[in-house]
């Protein structure tokens, strides 16, 4: 049977934990279709809404990536909305993953016997004492141990890297960027939400118990049409 302070101490601690979490489930579940309801549409009727398109619950000082497919002959808007206590920029630059050929240096590592050298041989001859039977002008006898050796070798690898397009940053913290895509690809959005509540991720020690002041909905609402024609 436990003693009534530490059952008292246990329901404590829980309903600390529920209380954190409750307001946490009801923002992540309020999040879900944020950008259907706060993002603004392309005024152009053509556009399409895309299922892309994505609501999330973030804290200040987070920053979190979207992967998106975007297609040729498409042309896409992309345009953000977010709650206002996360402040009045939000910061989001756009990625191509591509395939990259780099040179990187391999290392090999493998176990092999440990030789000592023979004191008085000098590789000319045989040393009945220290069982240096077999010099060959290499005056050595294995001390029944082994060594790690590790070789070297440089090789061209594939990687997938991050190449920047697009940094709203440079471009007055704009919440919105249309374009038109000559070949599919997979672009990474990242979203950054600063912890002072300006327009970039800062490294500010975040507290233990996060206020939901500091939480809030992000929505990043996709939109795509064909590719007007151009000329006669």
């Amino acid at each position: 049977i436990r003693p009534a302070r530490e059952i008292s101490l246990v329901c404590a601690v829980v309903l600390i934990a529920v209380i954190i979490m409750v307001p946490a489930m009801s923002f992540g579940q309020y999040c879900n279709y944020f950008h259907e309801e706060y993002c603004s549409p392309s005024e152009n009727k053509i556009y399409v809404v895309n299922g892309q398109s994505k609501s999330a619950l973030f804290s200040k000082g987070q920053k979190s990536d979207l992967s998106i497919l975007v297609y040729k002959k498409m042309d896409y808007r992309i345009s953000l909305c977010m709650d206002e206590n996360l402040g009045s920029q939000i910061g989001f630059k756009i990625y191509e993953m591509k395939k990259v050929k780099v040179q990187k240096v391999i290392e090999h590592k493998e176990m092999e016997e440990e030789m000592a050298p023979c004191n008085e041989c000098s590789g000319t001859g045989e040393l009945d004492g220290e069982d240096c039977w077999d010099c060959n002008g290499a005056g050595e006898k294995s001390t029944g141990n082994e060594k790690e050796v590790i070789t070297k070798e440089t090789q061209v690898v594939v990687e997938k890297q991050k190449q920047m397009l697009y940094d709203n940053s440079e471009d007055g913290y704009a919440n919105e960027i249309e374009f038109s895509v000559e070949k599919s690809r997979r672009l990474v959005i990242e979203i950054s939400i600063a912890s002072d509540g300006g327009g970039g991720a800062t490294t500010k020690k975040r507290s233990k118990l996060m206020k939901s002041s500091d939480m809030g909905c992000v929505g990043i609402l996709v939109e795509h049409m064909m590719t007007p024609r151009s000329g006669f």
